[in-house]
C-alpha cells in the first residue's frame, strides 16, 4: 500500500537536493509573478517552465522512475535560459548607461540567479541516487 511515509523512506542526499531545487523553483516562480507588474524583463514561459519543473518533482517523490529527475532538470534549464534571455536587454541598458528597453534589471538578475541555482541543483540530482540501497542481512532471508 502506498503512503507518504514510504515515499520519503530510504531517500538519499540526491533526492533532497532535487527537492530543494523544486522548492527554490516554486518560490522563485511565485515571486516572479508577484513582482512582474507587466515588466518586459520577465517571460511568462520561463515562469511556467519553472512551475512545471517543480511539479514534475512530484513524480520523483512518488515513483522510482530513473529518468524523472532529468525531466525536472531540463525544465529548470530551459526556464533559466528564457529568464536570462528576457533580462539581457535590461541588463544591457544598465551596462551601457542608455535606457532604451527599460525594465527592472535588478530583478532580472535576481531571478536569473535563483533559477540558475534550481537548474544546477537539478543537474546535480540527476547524477545521484534517489533511494538508498537496502542492505540485505541474514535476518531478511529467514
Amino acid at each position: 500500500m502506498f503512503s507518504v511515509r514510504n515515499a520519503f523512506k530510504n531517500r538519499t542526499i540526491g533526492f533532497y537536493i532535487g527537492l530543494a531545487a523544486a522548492a527554490i523553483a516554486f518560490v522563485g516562480a511565485v515571486l516572479y509573478v508577484a513582482t512582474d507588474a507587466a515588466d518586459r524583463t520577465f517571460s511568462a514561459a520561463g515562469f511556467a517552465l519553472m512551475l512545471v519543473g517543480a511539479a514534475a518533482e512530484v513524480v520523483v517523490i512518488f515513483s522510482d522512475i530513473k529518468v524523472a529527475p532529468l525531466v525536472s532538470a531540463l525544465l529548470y534549464i530551459v526556464g533559466f535560459a528564457l529568464t536570462v534571455n528576457a533580462a539581457l536587454p535590461s541588463i544591457s541598458d544598465v551596462w551601457n548607461g542608455v535606457h532604451f528597453i527599460g525594465g527592472n534589471a535588478t530583478l532580472g538578475i535576481i531571478f536569473s540567479v535563483t533559477f540558475f541555482i534550481s537548474a544546477a541543483a537539478g543537474i546535480v540530482a540527476c547524477f545521484m541516487k534517489e533511494r538508498a540501497e537496502k542492505i540485505r542481512t541474514a535476518d531478511d532471508e529467514n
